[in-house]
């Protein structure tokens, strides 16, 4: 298997595990990490021994989302802050297309936080297994932005609309019992098991008649998100935007400052 900066690959038997392998700052999304998981989705696609795949994360988050210290850095450098969400957008939005047209059953094991894109990443698998003390947490809300990575689709679905406003709009995050709850997940395992419980669901998905799984899989797309890329493309458009008003860059300014923004 090749080598990557932002994974990790292993196969147990049939199941290929990916993992996001950037512990130290929460295995964002960037212009590295985009490209590299579509990368390994798509040789996994590819490659008949491969049955199943386990999506996860290393050290206490599964993805947080978009490279806050790099949005951060390039407002210093006072960059077009559109330029950098431009690429970021594009590529997350391929990651998100990469993981639902898959042919092969994907299972999430979601061994902490889902922020940003990293929540798309999480909605966009087959099967989430969420660790007890895991969360979704939105973010956008806090840096003044509209959510990305499908997830404004991939969660209204799945809650409703009311549920789904207060979500993104309050930025409320949602626990493990809650999402067990409402639908987010299927299963929710202690600490530390997660990828074990992944890795059995996983193993029963690649059992399975491979055909009849990517048939199943391709119709529950034109069922439920058949118009994801048209939103996905929305969401960009629209992040674009907002990423150029004094709002993003006061919600940025208090992340750092660990204060809360005062928007205008």
């Amino acid at each position: 298997m090749s080598d990557y900066q932002t994974l990790l690959l292993e196969d147990r038997g049939p199941v290929r595990i990916i993992t996001l392998n950037r512990p130290g700052i929460f295995n964002p999304l960037d212009i590295v990490s985009g490209p590299e998981l579509v990368d390994a989705l798509e040789r996994a696609d590819r490659e008949a021994s491969v049955r199943a795949l386990v999506l996860t994360g290393a050290g206490k988050a599964f993805a947080a989302g978009g490279n806050v210290r790099e949005m951060g850095e390039g407002l210093a450098r006072g960059d077009d802050p559109a330029e950098f969400f431009c690429e970021v957008a594009a590529v997350l939005n391929r990651s998100i297309i990469t993981l639902r047209r898959h042919s092969k059953p994907i299972v999430c094991a979601m061994n902490g936080v889902a922020s940003g894109g990293g929540l798309g990443w999480a909605l966009s698998c087959d099967l989430i297994v969420m660790a007890q003390s895991a969360r979704f947490d939105p973010g956008y809300i806090r840096i003044a932005v509209n959510p990305d990575g499908g997830s404004s689709v991939l969660v209204s679905r799945l809650l409703g609309s009311k549920r789904a406003a207060a979500f993104f709009m309050l930025g409320q995050p949602i626990d493990s019992q809650t999402a067990l709850q409402w639908g987010m997940v299927n299963q929710v395992a202690p600490d530390g098991e997660v990828l074990e419980a992944a890795l059995a669901l996983a193993g029963k998905l690649a059992k399975g008649p491979a055909q009849a799984m990517a048939a199943t899989k391709a119709l529950l797309n034109q069922a439920l998100f058949g118009d994801l890329e048209s939103i996905l493309e929305n969401e960009r458009r629209t992040i674009l935007e907002l990423c150029r008003q004094p709002d993003f860059a006061e919600g940025i300014r208090a992340f750092f400052e660990k204060r809360k923004p005062d928007f205008a």
